[in-house]
């Protein structure tokens, strides 16, 4: 059987969307962050292993309502959301933004820089305060 690049790129998609496939793939982001941090070559094979894992098919056991589960599901309809979205300013401005916060974020753990990681971490946890505080009806 012959696949189009846009029909694989389909496929790929499709199973990145899937619980237990999206968590191989959140893992080997981890472990590619961690080869970063520890400039070890065997950390990032692993990682790149797990990323390709990702998106195999892999039989899924019945899965219980977890935490872990709820938390996956809400990231992948926001990824959906996201993708489905079209080009407006708003999306414009959300990946010209994330695109240096990358670039930084990967600069940082490879120079192994503990002030640079700490202002991310901050960085990180402001952003989520704002978020909730504008969820629950604070303006600031």
């Amino acid at each position: 059987m012959t696949l189009t690049p846009a029909e694989l790129a389909a496929l790929a998609l499709a199973r990145h969307r899937e619980p237990w496939n999206w968590t191989l793939h959140l893992a080997g982001l981890a472990v590619l962050c961690l080869a970063l941090l520890l400039h070890g070559p065997l950390c990032a094979s692993a990682g790149l292993i797990l990323l390709a894992a990702g998106f195999f098919r892999w039989p899924a056991p019945v899965r219980r309502d977890t935490r872990w589960l709820r938390l996956v599901h809400a990231a992948v309809e926001w990824e959906k959301d996201w993708v489905a979205a079209p080009w407006n300013r708003r999306k414009w401005l959300w990946l010209l933004l994330a695109l240096p916060v990358s670039g930084y974020t990967v600069w940082a753990l490879w120079t192994r820089e503990l002030a640079s990681l700490s202002l991310l971490a901050g960085f990180a946890v402001l952003a989520r305060v704002v978020r909730e505080n504008k969820e629950s009806g604070i303006d600031p």
